[in-house]
């Protein structure tokens, strides 16, 4: 058997009210809010969050594959996994892949994976979705859009949940497009999409799986269904004859959005930390077509509860204040940020991977002292070409910290001044590292503080994204 070995999600700190959406852009508001990735954020940068999250307590060493799938990857021609495997500490002979273009390209990798290890090619393979997608103002999809990722973890031994079987549809209906010029996502009727669409593909590809399986729909505890809006959650509920109530699975709009490909995996992700040994769910995507598969919890599914903290970044916000601030974070106005750095080097950055992506320090062999980054020379006895690398711990406590108002990523949401928050922070493993402040308010920092990193976008040269790790209050 194949199946989930493991979960994680990441969802944005930051939210914004769909109110002050709608009274910019004089629109009705749907009312609740929507998760909002900050400045330093991507898809790219919340795949690795997930990744984190569903990878608690197992070693990243011992998977064989990583699939990322989005549809906003910040590269057009760059694999974007070869970076997530980096930061994640992965052996370098794993088989990495982006699979994009599609809404339903999270079921897909998952496909992908389960036809990967029951062919006997790989153990273990993680999938991370995220999608972090720009709406064009004054469109519903501003409202509708919500940034996040999801993990899972496949595999064939001690399993949380046994994959039973798979169902697909393809179907050239014109649905959600954005072409390679196109800055924000297009559709042609709604309604249309809605019901010759949704209706009919999410509908045929559940109804194989319950025909598969000789089941009915009272049989299953959870419908983990991708929507495009709260209203085609009650059409799909409808047509597939399910208790809304106790069986669908919150799409959780008021508090996040639809969150794109990632979507149908978080609902999911949701579903399993509820679950109790031997429910059946159903998880379905949307997009040129549906795949939907069957899971069923095993009793290992009681012994990971609460190791990842999943769908609990959900809780965990604060509130934009303006949506100025919200056209900052999506760049939908001109920030200057992240800035055109003139001193970093597309060379260094490459041959200092190590230390800046899946953050390696140094432990000097002579005089024991814990350091980074890596260099030849320790900085306490000088030792030379005599130390071993070290994977560093993720947190710590602030012991100084200033802030720049001169040279300032904007990511004081409450103000309005450019101000920077720079850190010397002493971690877990007795390391001191100097780091950027992120999601951070300046009044909120102090002393002693803890911190936690997070991988976040640094800055730009050359066109070239820079990715590392910054410090964040402890979520």
């Amino acid at each position: 058997m194949v199946g989930i070995l493991s979960y994680g999600a990441y969802v944005p700190i930051w939210r914004m009210e769909r109110g002050e959406i709608a009274s910019a852009s004089n629109t009705p508001s749907m009312g609740g809010e929507r998760a909002v990735a900050a400045w330093d954020e991507d898809s790219l940068t919340m795949a690795v969050e997930a990744g984190l999250d569903c990878l608690r307590g197992i070693d990243p060493k011992e998977i064989d594959g990583l699939f990322f799938a989005t549809t906003s990857s910040p590269f057009k021609e760059k694999q974007a996994t070869a970076t997530i495997a980096s930061a994640l500490d992965m052996r370098k002979d794993v088989f990495t892949c982006d699979i994009t273009s599609s809404l339903r390209a999270g079921t897909s990798a998952i496909k992908a994976a389960f036809d990967s290890i029951k062919s006997g090619s790989s153990r273990k393979v993680l999938v991370i979705a995220a999608d972090c997608r720009v709406a064009m103002p004054r469109s519903a999809f501003e409202q509708i859009y919500g940034d996040g990722a999801a993990a899972l973890l496949i595999g064939d031994d001690q399993m949380i949940a046994d994959i039973e079987v798979f169902s697909s549809v393809s179907d050239a209906i014109p649905g959600v497009w954005r072409r390679e010029e196109d800055l924000y996502p297009k559709i042609f009727e709604p309604k249309l999409d809605r019901l010759y669409g949704l209706i009919k593909n999410v509908g045929e590809a559940v109804g194989s799986l319950m025909v598969k399986c000789n089941l009915e729909t009272k049989d299953i505890s959870k419908f983990a269904l991708y929507g495009p809006d709260p209203r085609s959650y009650r059409d799909l509920a409808r047509f597939l004859k399910i208790d809304p109530r106790t069986q669908l699975q919150d799409p959780l709009f008021d508090s996040v959005g639809i969150t794109g490909t990632p979507h149908p995996l978080l609902l999911l992700i949701g579903a399993l930390e509820g679950a109790r040994p031997g429910d059946r769910i159903v998880c379905a995507s949307y997009g040129d077509g549906s795949d939907a598969f069957l899971i069923k919890t095993t009793d290992r599914i009681e012994q990971i509860k609460g190791r990842s903290r999943g769908t609990g970044y959900v809780s965990s916000k604060k509130t934009i204040p303006s949506y100025g601030k919200f056209a900052d974070f999506k760049k939908i106005r001109e920030t200057g940020w992240p800035p055109q750095n003139l001193k970093a080097s597309v060379v260094k950055y490459w041959r200092d991977e190590k230390w800046e992506l899946p953050l390696y320090g140094m432990r000097c062999k002579k005089c024991g002292t814990l350091q980074y980054p890596i260099s030849r020379c320790c900085m306490i006895c000088g030792e030379k070409d005599n130390h071993e690398d070290i994977k560093l711990s993720h947190k710590g406590k602030i012991f100084s910290f200033t802030h720049d108002y001169l040279l300032g990523p904007g990511t004081v949401p409450g103000d309005g001044i450019n101000a920077a928050t720079r850190i010397v922070a002493d971690m877990d493993d007795g390391c001191r590292l100097w780091l950027e402040m992120t999601d951070s308010e300046v009044d909120e920092v102090y002393i002693d503080m803890p911190i936690e990193l997070t991988f976040r976008l640094f800055h730009q040269k050359g066109d070239f994204r820079y990715y590392s790790w910054r410090a964040r209050p402890v979520r």
